[in-house]
């Protein structure tokens, strides 16, 4: 082209080159608007969701210091069943051996039942006989109260009076 042509269409081909570039850049920059706004928005959201985890964080703090609290308790209480289990069982051994002693005297106890329960009529006229002996000491009914009189089974008579009434 013509040199000539050339330097009068350059300040127009300039300007609208200028116009064309700046019409780029305001695109350009509407879009990067558009994107801060979104990141923005974005941010907002990120925002919200750490105050929310970390009242989370707060809440879970909260329970775990609970659970710590119950965990210690638990294990008191742990001790303490651990020592009343051990004592049960002192208590257990000590019943039991005592029912062996009681299970070992029984044939004992037996024996004698069996041979008192012939005796028991003799034994019973013996103390009729001391009864009627001076200074005995009476029969004695309901209450331990002395009676006078032998008004029971056997038809015995009753003695002299007890001394010091």
């Amino acid at each position: 082209m013509n040199p000539l042509i050339d330097a009068v269409l350059l300040p127009s081909r300039l300007a609208l080159r200028t116009l064309d570039d700046l019409h780029t850049l305001a695109t350009t920059a509407e879009r990067a608007v558009d994107l801060l706004e979104r990141l923005e928005a974005k941010a907002d959201r990120i925002e919200g969701q750490l105050d929310v985890l970390t009242a989370l964080g707060n809440r879970l703090e909260r329970g775990a210091s609970d659970i710590t609290a119950l965990g210690s308790q638990f294990e008191h209480l742990g001790d303490a069943l651990l020592a009343e289990a051990r004592s049960t069982q002192a208590v257990g051994a000590e019943i039991a051996k005592r029912g062996a002693e009681i299970a070992a005297a029984l044939p004992l106890l037996q024996r004698a039942l069996d041979l008192g329960e012939p005796l028991e009529g003799a034994i019973e006229r013996a103390g009729r006989i001391v009864d009627r002996l001076p200074g005995g000491r009476g029969r004695h009914g309901p209450g331990g109260v002395a009676q006078q009189g032998g008004g029971g089974a056997g038809g015995s008579v009753g003695g002299p009076p007890p001394r010091g009434t």
